[in-house]
Order: C-alpha cells, then structure tokens, then sequence
C-alpha cells in the first residue's frame, strides 16, 4: 500500500499551525525555565549583601574611631583595637617621682589624666604603625583634642623623642612652667621599666 502523497507545499493535516498566543506562552515559559537554570549556578547567591558592616573600626586601615577604655597613661583600646599613643611615652602605672612635698604617684596620676579626657568617649585616631606588641600606634583626639599632647603639656607625659619629634616643643614648654613631673626629678617612663626589668 502506498503512502498518501500531498502536494509540493501542502500542509500535512497532523502539523497545526500554532496561533500567537501559544507562541506566547511557549516563549515564556522557556525564559522562566532559563531564568530559574541561572538562579540556582548563580554561585554563593546573595550572601556577599547579608555579611555585616565594618565596625567603625575596620572601616579605613589608617583610621580607628570608637568609644575608648583607658589601660594606662598611654596605652588605650578603641573600639576593642588596642592603641599605643604616637609620639610620647608617659609615667608607668606604679611609677613614682619626687617633688618639693616628697614623692607621689606621677604613673597613676598619668592614667587618671588619660582617663579623664578619654574613658567613654568616643575617639578618633589617626593610625601610622603597628608596634611589636601589636598595638596600633595612633595620634588619638577627643572632641579636637590631641589626648597625647594634652598629657605631655601637664608634664605627664614625655616626648618620645626616639620615635617622633612631635611633642618636644610641648615637652619644653612644660619645663618651663614645671609642669607636672617636670616640678621635681624623675626617671623617664623607658629608665623606670629598664631598672624594673633587672630589678
């Protein structure tokens, strides 16, 4: 039996011609297929927006700003980074140094200072170095306020002249006045810690 032949150009009558809707509907149902395809290789998804912000911390790596918790006369933690002052190295915790009216405290009365114009508050501090110990040594203001210079002008603390030259005039000037320490004799803050390293 021979096949039914139709003629050249004829339509087959098992092919129907398809009306622009169901090309519509074709036409959209490939793209969601494609789309869902792309969503579910998309690597990692949306997880890159959900991580948390930088704390004010981390925000620049030569800026620290945060509030301040005061460990001695010139060591601090901002924001929970720990912090060296720049430039000036105060009395020690349990120095002592002597004056007209006998010795007295000049290590706790540097840490009351520093306590005073920085516990609580919120600091901004300009970061140049990390030191072996891991501290970031900083320049740290206080409502404008550079906190180390402010130390150094009450003569609790010294011109770290080994490290940086930016205190020796305020340094100079509080001799002068006798201010603080400079009202009697001391060890500087590096003498106290080597003798007490041997001791």
């Amino acid at each position: 039996m021979t096949g039914r032949r139709y003629p050249r150009g004829g339509r087959s009558p098992w092919k129907r011609r398809r009306s622009p809707a169901g090309r519509l509907l074709e036409g959209l149902i490939l793209a969601a297929a494609v789309l869902t395809v792309a969503v579910i290789l998309r690597p990692e998804g949306d997880t890159a927006r959900a991580e948390p912000e930088p704390s004010p911390a981390e925000a620049r790596a030569d800026t620290l700003e945060g509030v301040a918790r005061v460990i001695d006369g010139d060591t601090l933690d901002v924001a929970g980074v720990r912090v060296r002052l720049h430039g000036v190295d105060a009395f020690e915790r349990g120095q002592i140094c002597d004056r007209a009216g006998g010795s007295w405290a000049c290590g706790a009365a540097a840490t009351a200072a520093l306590k005073a114009r920085a516990e609580g508050r919120r600091l901004s501090c300009q970061v140049f170095d990390t030191d072996r110990y891991g501290r970031k040594v900083s320049r740290c203001e206080s409502g404008g306020t550079d906190v180390a210079g402010a130390l150094v002008d009450e003569g609790l603390a010294l011109a770290y002249r080994r490290y940086s030259a930016d205190y020796v005039e305020a340094e100079d000037a509080a001799r002068s006045r006798g201010a603080g320490a400079w009202a009697g004799s001391f060890d500087r803050p590096e003498q106290w810690r080597r003798r007490g390293r041997r001791d």
